[in-house]
């Protein structure tokens, strides 16, 4: 009886289905997890903001602070840092766009997807 349900066609081309599925899904989310994939856009000017360090800001005036933060894991899949630190400096380079800042000095390092900055306006 239970030879007869795994010999069957429908059986078969379920499981091959069943499998194919995950395949695609473990696939995809290897993608995500450790592809860099990029889930914060600089807006218009953010790229001219940059990043230097607190010896560089002695003659500019201190516009405020931002604290940026990402998602550090996916699921239980932890991000690259890398990717972290990419997006945390794109975040802080919008928000610098936006106070009329054209500087960042980062307040510490990278910490669970999140990071401080300080926004300056050089000339």
């Amino acid at each position: 009886m239970i030879l007869r349900i795994f010999r069957t066609t429908n059986f078969k081309e379920k499981l091959m289905k069943f499998q194919q599925y995950t395949l695609v899904g473990i696939m995809l989310l290897g993608c995500l997890a450790g592809s860099g994939c990029t889930w914060v856009e600089p807006i218009q000017g953010a790229s001219s903001v940059t990043l230097v360090l607190p010896a560089h800001v002695s003659n500019c005036n201190s516009i405020g602070t931002t604290i940026s933060q990402v998602k550090a894991k996916v699921g239980i899949i932890n991000r690259s840092d890398d990717k972290v630190a990419e997006e945390l400096l794109t975040l802080a380079k919008n928000s610098a766009v936006e106070l009329g800042g054209n500087t960042l000095v980062a307040e510490g390092a990278p910490s669970e997807g999140s990071q401080k900055f300080r926004i300056y306006k050089c000339q």
